[in-house]
């Protein structure tokens, strides 16, 4: 499979490019565009090939670049939509960074995408394939610690203004919806729907605490789910002291869910400590697009489901604004 990147930026550069160095005799990099070279000029170093050709205008690329099979759009938020409709009317298979649109109505539209039966359309939806949330739907769907009920999320940090995510202008200057909110938080989103189901109705309240962070740098939620399931969800990125916890309660244990580990605690206190054996989630993702370009497979990631993720960030947001309950 031929590629093109659009957007060399971070998570090009420290994500995608090591899971594609995995898979390179799978795919291989063929085109790299970037509004500025220098980015892209990074990306052909830690390619290690130097003759990749660079474009400044991604539009110049898809109708230049003759070989796409397909591309990785990594741009701000707002040019999701609009630059994944293109490359896909030009027959170009599309792996799209989160969230699928600067909204819900936006969002929305990319279900037009599915309905045709190619080109391939997925978003890159890393969190989709984290062992650790995978081990930990799979403990739940056993059965050995009953019945899921409730779940607690809390994603507290103090983010510098001067950090490495915010010195790129569309997030501290978001013109989308939600800003952190919707660029970190739709991880979040995806992983509690995968645990415990849609979501069909959200409780929130929002804040901006440091303008310089953005529109919304704290978000906290009560979400219910189709399944019955309570969630308290909760994201914050002026909390001095970091808190980075996922709950599960269960009515016969609880789940404690790390990144490297899994506690199973039981109703009288006794902890079960599992390890978890961590694969790079972008590598996995990348695969999972990849087999299914060659019809080994169809996409992990549903659209429906991350069009919802869309939906609970814009519910959250709505819900604050309005102080009511919205049901999606």
């Amino acid at each position: 499979m031929k590629i093109g990147i659009i957007g060399c930026g971070i998570i090009t550069q420290e994500a995608h490019v090591p899971a594609l160095l995995r898979l390179k005799d799978e795919i291989e990099v063929v085109a790299l565009c970037n509004h500025s070279e220098r980015k892209a000029f990074v990306v052909q170093e830690l390619l290690g090939n130097p003759e990749i050709p660079v474009f400044t205008s991604w539009e110049v690329m898809i109708e230049e670049q003759k070989d796409l099979d397909a591309v990785l759009i990594a741009l701000p938020i707002t040019l999701n939509y609009p630059v994944s409709k293109a490359c896909l009317e030009a027959g170009i298979a599309v792996l799209c960074e989160k969230p699928a649109g600067a909204n819900a109505i936006e969002a929305e539209k990319t279900m037009e995408f599915i309905a045709l039966d190619k080109p391939l359309y997925m978003i890159a939806e890393n969190f989709h394939f984290k062992s650790s949330i995978i081990k930990a739907k799979e403990i739940l769907e056993s059965g050995k610690i009953g019945t899921i009920h409730s779940i607690q999320m809390n994603k507290f940090s103090f983010m510098q203004v001067d950090n490495k995510y915010n010195k790129t202008q569309w997030r501290c200057n978001n013109e989308y919806s939600g800003g952190y909110l919707m660029d970190g938080g739709i991880h979040n989103v995806h992983a509690l729907q995968q645990i415990a189901g849609p979501v069909e109705s959200v409780m929130g309240r929002t804040l901006c605490i440091n303008p310089k962070l953005g529109t919304h740098d704290l978000g906290f939620a009560i979400l219910k789910h189709t399944s019955g399931v309570v969630t308290s969800y909760n994201m914050a990125l002026q909390n001095a002291g970091s808190v980075d916890k996922l709950e599960i309660f269960c009515t016969d244990g609880s789940l404690i869910v790390d990144d490297d580990e899994i506690k199973i605690i039981s109703p009288v206190g006794e902890v079960q400590s599992i390890k978890i054996e961590n694969e790079d989630s972008f590598f996995l993702e990348w695969q999972d697009f990849y087999n299914a370009f060659t019809g080994r497979s169809k996409v992990s990631v549903k659209q429906e489901d991350v069009l919802r993720d869309v939906r609970v960030i814009d519910s959250i947001l709505r819900s604050s604004k309005e102080g009511k309950v919205i049901t999606l």
